[in-house]
Parts: C-alpha cells; sequence; structure tokens
C-alpha cells in the first residue's frame, strides 16, 4: 500500500507539537548553546526529541508527563532494562565509601572484568577504552601494524562508530555503499576504506582476489545493526574466516552491539568463529561508558610501552578509560548476566519472536507489506531485535544493508522517521522500526506495543494514494 507521506508527516507534527509543548519549549532553548540541540545525532529526530525525566525497566517518563515503553534503552546496551537496582545498589555502596570517581589509578575491578571477559570468549588479552568508536579504531590501527598492510575492509551498510577507518560505506545508498561519509578526512581514506556486500560470498572473494595482499583487516558484524538488523549467513561468516586467514589478514569481529546481547558471551561462539581480534562496548558497562578491544596477545602487545617505536600503537587509553566505577558497574552486570542466563535470554528471545511475528500480521492484514528482521531463526538462535521494513518491492526476505537501504526496495524514510513519531504519539518509543527487548519488558508491554502497531496501521489506511485506490478500482 503506497500513503501520502507528505500529508502524513505533516499531520504527525502537529500532533506531537500539540503534546510535547514543553519538550519543545526545551529544545527552542537548547538550540542556543547546542548544535541542532544535542551532542548525538541519533537523539535528535525531527521535529524534536522528547526530554526524558526518568527511565526505569521498560518506561521512560518525558516532561510533558508522558510514559513510553521503551525499545532503544541505552542504544541498545540495557539488556536488564534502564536503571536495574543490582548495579544502582553496588554503585551506590561503593560511592558511599568515599569511592567511585576518577582516580588515575588501576583499580581493583579492571582485572576482574577482563578475566570475567575472557573467560567467555576464545581470546587470550584484552584492554579497555570508553567508547566503541574508539575501540574499533585501536583495533583497525592494531592491524595495519600488525600486518604492515593499508587497506581495511568493511561492509557497506556496517557502522562501526565515528571514526576515521569506518566512515565509509554507513547509510548514503547511491547503487552501493561507496561513499566517504564525512568530511575532514584525508582524500586517501577513500583509497584506504573497501567495502563489500554483505552476506554476498561471491564480492567478498572477489575483494580478497584482487586486494588480498594489500588488506590488512575484515572488520564485520555478524549481525549487522544500523544496517537492518540482519544475521550474516552462517557460511558467508565462515568464508570471511578463512579468506582472512589464506590473505595473511585479520579478521575483526564488531561484537559492540551483539556482545552479551544474545546469550552471555559472543555471538562469535555461536558462529564457531575464532576471530583475531574482537571489539566489544554497550552491554559490558552495565550503563556506563565503557569498550574494549580483545583477542590474540601477539597483536594486542602491540599497544604495550615495551614495543619499539615504528611498531607501537598509541592505544594508550585515555584519562576515564577504565573509570573504577565503571569497571564495577560493567563486572556487576556481566556477573548477573552469566548467573540468569536462560532465564533472561529465554525471555527477551521470545518476546522478540512474538513482536516481530505479530507486526507483520497486523500489517499484512491492513495492506501493507511488511517484514521484520532481527530474528534468529536462521541460526535457530533466539533474538530480541525487531526491525520493521516497509517493502517497495515483491521480497520476501531482507538479508542485506543493500536491500535495508535502498529506496527502490524499502522505504527507509517511512521507518526511520514516520513510524518513529507515529509510535511515540501511541506511547512507544522505537528505534530502526522498534528496537530491542529487554528483560525489563513484561506481556502487557509487549500486548500494548502490538496494539499501539495496530492502531497506526489503522489511522495510516486513510492516508492511501490516490493513485493505489485507482490501481485497486481499475481506473488506473
Amino acid at each position: 500500500m503506497k500513503i501520502d507521506k507528505a500529508r502524513l508527516f505533516e499531520d504527525l507534527v502537529e500532533e506531537y507539537r500539540n503534546a510535547h509543548p514543553k519538550s519543545e519549549e526545551y529544545y527552542v532553548r537548547a538550540l542556543k548553546s547546542l548544535i541542532s540541540g544535542g551532542s548525538h545525532n541519533l537523539r535528535l529526530f525531527s521535529p524534536y526529541p522528547f526530554y526524558d525525566q526518568r527511565c526505569q525497566g521498560s518506561k521512560v517518563h518525558d516532561i510533558d508527563g508522558h510514559t513510553y515503553i521503551d525499545y532503544w534503552q541505552g542504544h541498545f546496551a540495557s539488556v536488564l532494562g534502564h536503571n536495574p537496582e543490582v548495579v544502582l545498589e553496588t554503585l551506590s555502596r561503593y560511592m558511599r565509601n568515599n569511592q567511585g570517581l576518577i582516580t588515575g589509578f588501576p583499580g581493583l575491578f579492571q582485572r576482574e572484568l577482563a578475566e570475567l571477559i575472557l573467560e567467555r570468549i576464545p581470546a587470550e588479552r584484552i584492554r579497555f577504552t570508553t567508547s566503541g568508536s574508539l575501540a574499533t579504531m585501536y583495533a583497525i590501527m592494531l592491524a595495519r601494524s600488525f600486518t604492515n598492510r593499508p587497506l581495511v575492509l568493511k561492509i557497506g551498510g556496517g557502522w562501526h562508530g565515528s571514526q576515521p577507518y569506518a566512515l565509509k560505506g554507513i547509510s548514503a545508498y547511491s547503487e552501493g555503499f561507496n561513499m566517504l561519509e564525512s568530511a575532514g578526512l584525508p582524500s586517501e581514506m577513500d583509497d584506504i576504506i573497501l567495502t563489500t556486500k554483505f552476506n554476498d560470498k561471491d564480492d567478498l572473494a572477489q575483494k580478497f582476489r584482487q586486494f588480498g595482499d594489500r588488506i590488512a583487516c575484515l572488520i564485520l558484524e555478524a549481525f549487522i545493526g544500523a544496517g537492518g538488523f540482519i544475521f550474516g549467513d552462517r557460511e558467508y561468516i565462515q568464508l570471511a574466516r578463512e579468506l582472512t586467514k589464506q590473505s595473511g589478514s585479520l579478521m575483526i569481529m564488531d561484537e559492540v552491539v551483539s556482545g552479551f546481547r544474545f546469550h552471555a558471551g559472543g555471538l562469535q561462539s555461536i558462529y564457531q568463529i575464532n576471530p583475531d581480534l574482537t571489539v566489544f562496548g554497550k552491554a559490558i558497562g552495565g550503563g556506563m561508558p565503557l569498550s574494549a578491544v580483545s583477542g590474540r596477545e601477539d597483536i594486542l602487545r602491540l599497544c604495550s610501552p615495551k614495543t619499539k617505536i615504528g611498531e607501537r600503537v598509541r592505544f594508550d587509553g585515555g584519562t576515564y578509560s577504565a573509570h573504577p566505577a565503571t569497571m564495577l558497574a560493567g563486572l556487576t552486570y556481566l556477573r548477573y548476566l552469566i548467573e540468569h542466563e536462560k532465564g533472561i535470554y529465554d525471555k527477551i528471545g521470545k518476546f522478540g519472536q512474538i513482536l516481530g511475528q505479530g507486526i507483520e500480521e497486523i500489517f499484512k492484514k491492513h495492506g501493507f507489506q511488511v517484514i521484520c528482521t532481527g530474528d534468529g531463526d536462521a541460526l535457530n538462535q533466539q533474538s530480541s531485535f525487531i526491525g520493521v521494513h516497509f517493502l517497495e518491492g515483491d521480497i520476501n526476505t531482507v538479508l542485506s544493508p543493500e536491500e535495508a537501504w535502498n529506496p527502490k526496495v524499502c522505504d527507509f524514510e517511512l521507518r526511520e522517521k514516520l513510524f518513529k513519531i507515529a509510535m511515540i504519539m501511541e506511547g512507544v518509543n522505537v528505534f530502526h522500526g522498534i528496537g530491542a527487548v529487554s528483560f525489563a519488558h513484561t506481556e502487557k508491554d509487549i500486548e500494548f506495543t502490538l496494539n499501539a502497531v495496530k492502531r497506526v496501521a489503522q489511522k495510516w489506511k486513510k492516508y492511501q494514494t490516490i493513485s493505489k485506490t485507482c490501481e485497486q478500482s481499475g481506473l488506473g
């Protein structure tokens, strides 16, 4: 079904403004001191974001008095939901003991967290930093130094943070993901960064045939997040591992999103893959800013101060690397996920499946062609992610970012812009369609969300375009 998006958006914006006057006032004032009113573009949307006053469990409460069921959940970091008591209580006790702020010392929890993570993944060493962007940058720098090769191969549509070696082929689709997407980069970055198609074994093999002896690393997500909530085909991921080994390149698995999200460990274990380096973030911090690079000792020791100049990678950390409160939060969080693994992941996986299937059925019933991604059926794996794709073409699956971001295949504007505001007005905050279920979500939350989707689908029918109506009546 085609709809009049311009008229729909105009009506949604009017409805949104009427319901969020305090947020609008706050936003207008924020524009006077902050670029676009904030410091993270994904948290800003048109006409303006609502401003949270309190977040707990599955809910967010804003300054206009509204409550939302939230599936954004801290950029998908909050597996247990917002502000879980197990972490808050631990940090509160710690800070009441005159501890918790930055000290400049190693602290006692860094080693314990490192040991805990390394028990769950096939890696020899780990080093912590503060963001996924920094961690992927350091991992690529380590790969380029270790191999003494210049090229970085990444997946078109893959997001590895806002850092120089990853700002190509993200979401600007123009017959493929081949564009540098940031000003301020050296012009040679366009030649240094190569892109390949996700789940396309032929394209991947061709890239290694052509550039293999110059590729320092292949960085990829086995579950691609921003590219559409899509799992890598098992044979594709295994081929990636084989090709990197054969060519002498390193395989960097980006598990910033997927780490400790599908079970209490890395997604790599489900694929039975042992990458050379792995990047973690989000969930490992327990709600605090934390990321890490783990992997082979012979690679990671290049950041040791004992490594000679010329080979040494200045992965030296930063003032807030391995922050004491962050280490404690991450340690507390991961211990809880490990100790309650089956109950947590069975629940969020089941709810994810119910949501995805229910959304497809609702939209189909109302005349929309919709596919939900994020399910782990291909791997026989439960998944808490739900991506919603409004289809333009006659397809049954979305297997790559080339499909998810190609306007001839999927209407990403409808997904990212209109559906988001429509769901907010129904009391549900979503991202990339829906987002991810947390352990704090309840059966009532899932039922409420599906009813909200039903109301949206019903409302959207009146925006059906005239040309489509004429086609259906035989007049077009």
